[in-house]
């Protein structure tokens, strides 16, 4: 089911659309994409969510967070040392077996 959708009015420099090229539509589209993106990048949504909200599958998502140089994983050093460790540890467990 979808969520029910509000309209937000943003002002803008008319010439900013015509030297861009950009329709109003896409202007949209371009505004919507990047206020998600933000409240990602902010911890405010999930990733399920902001693609939900853009319309794209979560591997599309991760290929965009990409493109924008966000990252998916966004690891403190020391959290990524106990993911390595973790890591380390499975496999060491795994060839014993």
């Amino acid at each position: 089911m979808n969520d029910p959708t509000i309209t937000v009015s943003v002002s803008m420099p008319q010439a900013l659309l015509v030297e861009t090229g950009l329709s109003t539509e896409a202007a949209g589209e371009a505004l919507l994409r990047a206020f998600v993106l933000s409240l990602y990048r902010q911890d405010r949504l999930s990733s399920g969510k902001a693609g939900r909200l853009l319309g794209v599958h979560r591997l599309e998502f991760i290929r965009l967070l990409a493109e924008e140089k966000i990252p998916y994983l966004d690891y403190t050093p020391e959290e990524l040392e106990a993911e390595l460790d973790a890591l380390e540890q499975w496999s060491i467990e795994r060839m014993s077996l």
